[in-house]
């Protein structure tokens, strides 16, 4: 078992989530918690899932809720990055129609928020 790793950057109106290792019913709340301390209104919110390893629906609610979150706060949010297993997850589900999927962080950088892909650097 991984343990979840979470990390964030800010960048102007926007907020990079990192979330890596597993994210599943044991880890959701902790993504939660996170989340409730770093995002901030009006901000898009990038999720890079590129060093995620897996993921189950417990961890998916909380992004989508997340995301929704962001919505309500005049934002944008969306995925980057996802491989393997919470690929599958996210493509099972049918959620790309809600929140848009970037094959990696700047390309959902400068698609989703129109900021610089070297901003993220």
């Amino acid at each position: 078992m991984e343990e979840l790793t979470l990390t964030h950057r800010r960048l102007p109106g926007t907020t990079v989530v990192t979330v890596g290792g597993e994210l599943d019913a044991a880890t959701a709340r902790d993504l939660e918690a996170f989340l409730s301390e770093v995002l901030h209104e009006g901000d898009d919110l990038v999720f890079d899932l590129t060093a995620l390893a897996f993921m189950d629906t417990s961890g998916l609610g909380v992004i989508l809720a997340a995301g929704e979150r962001t919505r309500r706060l005049g934002g944008r949010p969306c995925l980057a990055g996802l491989r393997g297993g919470p690929a599958r997850v996210v493509a099972l589900t049918g959620i790309a129609s809600a929140v848009p999927v970037y094959d990696t962080v700047d390309d959902a950088l400068v698609t989703a928020t129109g900021v610089a892909a070297m901003a993220a650097s």
